[in-house]
């Protein structure tokens, strides 16, 4: 009978860690529905997939999988994936994963994280690898964005026969599924890499052909951008029947949306062919202050404008700048690594599951120590925070002391005037150190009595109207010694005036470093300076006045 309760309890107790263990089924019917609705209304699964509870995942498979649809969700609305921890979980499971289809998914929207983070050569591998997945799993639309991601990172890599190539790849597998848009974008990408062959032919054809597709569709950003490029290509091409035509549609088909200074620049070399120069040199002057400036452009313009009205001085000037600019742009590609990806890749390719078997064991050992850490971290923190309101306090309660054995100290003559300046603010202070000693309350209690305390003290050292109080009363028993001061001396700063006015009041060192937020030493070196400016400028009281700063 014993037995049976001991397995019933067992039973019960795995039948509560199972369901510990397993995601409920509700929130992955959220992240399923989130999928498909990616396609045809991604702005609607990215508000399902991001309402999901991710603290209620639980396990590797399915936490992997609701980063794959929360990363596909965020691509689909144009947003960048930065939650660093959720895409390296994803790749960490896919890259081992025998799911093709997802693996090949995972692998494009991590590549596509790791190429806006500019690490193209990882990049790269993922897009490899996710083409080795497309093999096993067909699916022509993806295998057409991994050849434009591929493009992409080969054209900013200046290696435009592999981004042609690669293009090409994509509008192949864009035509046979009749994706339009996707076909005439990888047009336009080819007849910018066709430009940078000087191929310009081609590029004219491809170019227009995007163009006819922008129109036809009535997608005015796209025509906008389509238009932008054959601009730079009749500019390249000197033809300026071209470019005025080409100005031309963009009024006539009002889709200047961005790219005002480039557009005005075009203007610009248009007008200079015509030989109107001024005008030409005025325009491209106000298209610098415009804010989608490119100086690169702006320099290039200016040696088309000077070469086209004949000034060839001028014209060899901004040759000179628009070479070097385009030189740096060279020398900055040659050094990133995306120039070396082929190497890189046969590298990576060999480390590659040597670093997926070491990312598991890496990433529990990172998460634990940084636990560990922001648990320190975090106590440290209130320990030293505790201890620095306690030596705070300490540090006030000791001002108060200071501050009375100041006044019992000072000049008979003066006492009067100055204890009826800071008396009551004594007597507050005394009060509230008293209050935080007798009443050992709460920790909220004795913040509000140091909060006080340090108001009163602060309120001591720039209170403006007793400061003018005392500087009479100092005038009146020292024989206007502070308006001889400030008269002969006039070029002393505020802050030597009013360590001057404490010095005259009968204050120590001690008590001034109080007031001006200082220390002793300090005050001493500026009573020191103040002599020595009061000696050097022979004034009619100077050695009265370096008397009496040398007083005690």
């Amino acid at each position: 009978m014993q037995r049976a309760h001991l397995y019933v309890i067992l039973l019960l107790a795995l039948g509560v860690w199972m369901l510990g263990s397993c995601t409920p089924r509700s929130t992955m019917r959220d992240v399923e529905r989130a999928e498909s609705l990616m396609e045809h209304s991604p702005e609607e699964a990215l508000a399902l997939v991001s309402e999901v509870d991710a603290s209620l995942i639980r396990g590797v498979q399915d936490r992997a999988y609701y980063a794959l649809v929360y990363c596909e969700a965020l691509y689909y609305n144009y947003v960048e994936c930065e939650d660093e921890a959720l895409a390296h979980n994803m790749v960490e499971y896919y890259m081992a994963c025998d799911d093709h289809a997802q693996r090949a998914r995972a692998l494009y929207q991590y590549a596509l994280i790791a190429h806006a983070r500019g690490e193209d050569a990882e990049a790269m591998i993922m897009l490899l690898e996710a083409q080795k997945s497309l093999k096993e799993a067909p699916n022509m639309k993806l295998e057409g964005l991994v050849h434009r991601t591929m493009a992409d990172i080969y054209g900013e890599g200046c290696l435009f026969a592999n981004a042609l190539d690669s293009y090409a790849k994509a509008k192949a597998c864009f035509d046979a599924l009749g994706l339009g848009y996707h076909s005439a974008s990888a047009l336009y990408d080819m007849g910018g890499t066709l430009i940078q062959l000087r191929n310009f032919e081609e590029a004219h054809v491809a170019l227009h052909e995007a163009l006819d597709y922008a129109i036809a569709a009535e997608n005015r950003e796209f025509t906008c951008a389509v238009l932008h490029e054959l601009l730079d290509l009749s500019i390249y091409c000197n033809d300026y029947d071209a470019c005025n035509a080409l100005l031309a549609r963009f009024d006539e088909l009002d889709v200047l949306l961005y790219g005002h200074a480039h557009h005005a620049a075009a203007v610009a070399m248009a007008l200079s062919h015509e030989g109107d120069g001024a005008e030409a040199l005025a325009l491209l002057d106000s298209a610098a202050s415009m804010e989608d400036t490119e100086w690169a452009d702006l320099e290039y313009a200016r040696y088309i404008i000077y070469r086209n009205i004949g000034d060839t001085d001028n014209a060899l000037i901004w040759q000179e700048k628009s070479k070097n600019a385009q030189d740096r742009l060279m020398i900055e590609v040659l050094e990133q690594p995306v120039l070396n990806i082929q190497i890189d890749m046969l590298r990576e390719r060999l480390e590659a599951q040597r670093r997926e078997r070491e990312l598991t064991r890496q990433r529990n050992i990172l998460l634990s120590l940084a636990i560990a850490v922001i648990i320190i971290s975090a106590a440290l923190i209130i320990v030293r925070y505790m201890r620095r309101k306690r030596d705070e306090l300490s540090r006030y309660i000791e001002m108060v002391g200071e501050l009375q054995d100041a006044l019992k100290a000072l000049p008979r003559e003066t006492a009067a005037s100055v204890g009826a300046l800071y008396r009551d603010r004594f007597s507050e202070l005394n009060e509230l150190c008293d209050i935080y000693y007798d009443h050992g309350g709460s920790s909220r209690h004795k913040s509000m009595v140091f909060n006080k305390l340090t108001e009163t003290i602060e309120a001591i050292k720039s209170d403006e109207r007793r400061l003018k109080e005392l500087e009479q009363a100092v005038n009146k028993y020292r024989d206007d010694i502070m308006r001889r001061l400030r008269e002969q001396m006039p070029k002393l700063s505020e802050r030597d005036v009013r360590v001057a006015l404490y010095v005259f009041a009968g204050f120590s060192n001690r008590a001034i470093a109080i007031f001006i937020d200082s220390d002793p030493v300090a005050v001493s070196k500026i009573r020191y300076n103040i002599k020595q400016k009061i000696k050097n400028s022979e004034v009619a009281d100077g050695d009265m006045l370096i008397a009496a700063l040398t007083d005690k």
